[in-house]
């Protein structure tokens, strides 16, 4: 009688151990997940741009880059920037409301139409078509960076090379836009859109000495060549890494700075701000 009571007992905590105690635990990981997707990424506006399928925050336009990014862009971006971007869209609205002014160089002719029909007065856009000859002085500038770089990689598939910002022989004059405004002229340079690694050694060149190079997706290395750029000019390089709107994966968003003095900007935390404990 005693080893058929052992035996059961014996049976119920092998039960336990191979059903109960998993269940339990998915039944924890579940509440953990639903808190981090209540507390963290609905905070974010996460849920809102996955509906949308648009870069949207709780109110309203954001970058799309990573959280962790934006969060320090909000911290440090004062409001007499001037700022240029490679690729327009709801980063230049979101930009445009909080620095003096915006320029916006994009490939895209009807994307472009659309944002400028909602862009506020400080904030132009410039279309600069694939294959769009630059003028002599302007492409001078392109010429120096491919004698430099004479083989880039792609992947030999135009649409995704076009996406992922590869080509950039063919994006000469979409690059070189920033020239027009003089060296030193632009507090920040975004890079993110085309000819991504041709638009970085335009942004070194360009961009004020004490100015800052955002260049989101920096976690792909067929940006190499671009990332070399930088450092050959004194850039050092700050990773921000993290999952942003829209994308349920991990990817990276990069700020290239000669100068560190912005990391230094508003280091305190406003008592007012939300943290773990509650207050």
């Amino acid at each position: 009688m005693a080893n058929d009571i052992g035996a059961g007992a014996t049976g119920v905590n092998d039960w336990i151990k191979r059903i109960v105690q998993p269940a339990r635990q998915q039944l924890r990981i579940r509440r953990r997940l639903r808190s981090y997707a209540d507390l963290y990424l609905r905070r974010k506006g996460w849920q809102r741009s996955v509906a949308l399928r648009e870069s949207v925050g709780p109110d309203g336009p954001v970058p799309w880059i990573t959280f962790p990014a934006l969060m320090m862009l909000e911290r440090i971006v004062e409001p007499h920037y001037k700022v240029f971007e490679y690729g327009c869209g709801n980063s230049s609205l979101w930009w445009s409301r909080r620095v003096s002014s915006v320029v916006s160089v994009e490939h895209d002719e009807a994307w472009a139409a659309r944002i400028a029909r909602i862009a506020p007065p400080n904030l132009t856009i410039v279309v600069r078509r694939l294959g769009e000859n630059a003028s002599p002085e302007l492409a001078a500038h392109a010429d120096a960076f491919f004698s430099r770089n004479p083989d880039l990689p792609v992947s030999g598939d135009l649409h995704h090379d076009l996406e992922h910002g590869l080509i950039c022989r063919e994006f000469v004059a979409y690059a070189t836009e920033i020239a027009r405004h003089g060296k030193g002229h632009f507090d920040v340079v975004v890079v993110d859109g085309m000819a991504r690694v041709l638009t970085a050694w335009m942004a070194a060149n360009f961009v004020k000495d004490d100015g800052i190079i955002l260049f989101d997706n920096s976690d792909r290395w067929q940006y190499n060549s671009g990332f070399a750029a930088l450092a050959e000019r004194g850039f050092r390089r700050v990773d921000f890494y993290g999952t942003g709107p829209v994308n349920p994966f991990e990817s990276c968003t990069s700020i290239f700075a000669r100068n560190l003095d912005w990391a230094a900007r508003n280091t305190v935390i406003p008592p007012g701000q939300i943290s773990q404990l509650g207050w």
